[in-house]
């Protein structure tokens, strides 16, 4: 017949119970073993399997937590997922807006830069026409091709 733990060794392993189930072990990780049961409360294993109803009572939160927990990591992933999703929403949003600035401006520099050219180029014929040898016309320099 086995014998029954004192209430001494009873009380330790039932605050190891609640310690490693809160998930704030003291002595051990937070693993939820028989073992890391008996070193949470201080005694041995043999001392622990003597604990009968403590152990039944430690499995069934055990299972209870475990699946719990992962029905609870599931919703937790997809709370994380939809944040996710409304963050990069935000971002593609501004970078489009960025994309459309700085096509904008993209064309007004295209556009100043064909002023510029006809500007250049009226000028360039003018000087023909007056024929002055001090001044010299502005040839454009090649443009720079990438190899």
């Amino acid at each position: 017949m086995i014998r029954p733990v004192s209430a001494t060794t009873e009380g330790a392993l039932r605050a190891a119970m609640t310690r490693l189930l809160e998930g704030v072990p003291q002595h051990t990780d937070d693993r939820l073993t028989i073992s890391n049961l008996a070193r949470e409360a201080g005694v041995s294993r043999a001392t622990a399997n003597r604990a009968e109803a403590i152990l039944t009572e430690f499995r069934s939160a055990e299972a209870r937590f475990r699946k719990g927990s992962i029905s609870a990591l599931k919703a937790r992933i997809r709370e994380l997922e939809a944040e996710l999703r409304t963050a990069r929403g935000g971002e593609m949003a501004d970078l489009r807006a960025t994309a459309r600035t700085l096509a904008q401006q993209v064309q007004a520099l295209t556009l100043h830069s064909v002023e510029q050219t006809a500007a250049i180029t009226a000028l360039q014929e003018q000087l023909a026409q007056v024929g002055d040898p001090k001044i010299v016309p502005f040839r454009r320099p090649p443009r720079n091709r990438k190899p």
